[in-house]
């Protein structure tokens, strides 16, 4: 009886190191590569971590949306990302400083997107002179403080916020992002 108590007893601690090694996993699949940076530029780089992670991007010259890893144009071709759909996705924090030098993002759609955070959210000061409009839905780990960060996009025209669980005074937050980015239209529930 007593193997079968501690039989019963091992799985959380095993699921705790799978946690673990899954978390690890994604800190690798969003870690910045400097020197393919470098070598093949931000917009090649940050498209490769954003389509390694699950979500989509788009190109200016492009009205597609490129879905799979292998259908990037060839490394050396210069490219520019327009947009970024990371709905469902793993990004992560430690992958928005792909964001740093990509200067024609205009949209950032962040839904189901569990892994991001206050962290990130902070690191999207990357994209303040070029982000148009941004979506944070259904990102459990989003509170108030990093929905405060996004007060250094000034060019932003179009926030959505809704369904953020660890978002306490939502109402207070929209007002303070209001007063800090007045020609943006805020929409959240």
């Amino acid at each position: 009886m007593t193997s079968f108590v501690s039989t019963i007893l091992k799985p959380p601690a095993l699921l705790e190191c799978k946690r673990t090694l899954f978390h690890w996993i994604n800190l690798q699949f969003n870690a910045i590569d400097a020197e393919r940076v470098k070598q093949f530029g931000a917009d090649r780089a940050c498209a490769e971590w954003i389509l390694r992670n699950g979500g989509t991007i788009k190109w200016t010259n492009s009205t597609d949306h490129v879905l799979n890893y292998n259908l990037l144009p060839p490394e050396g071709t210069n490219y520019h990302i327009q947009e970024v759909d990371a709905t469902n996705s793993s990004i992560m924090y430690n992958g928005f400083d792909h964001f740093q030098g990509c200067n024609y993002v205009s949209k950032l759609i962040l839904h189901q997107c569990h892994l991001v955070d206050d962290r990130a959210l902070e690191k999207l000061h990357h994209l303040k002179k070029s982000l148009l409009f941004l979506q944070v839905t259904g990102c459990s780990s989003v509170t108030d403080k990093g929905l405060l960060s996004l007060n250094c996009l000034s060019n932003l025209k179009k926030l959505i916020l809704f369904d953020l669980q660890s978002v306490k005074g939502i109402d207070k937050t929209v007002q303070a992002l209001k007063s800090s980015i007045p020609t943006c239209n805020i929409q959240y529930k």
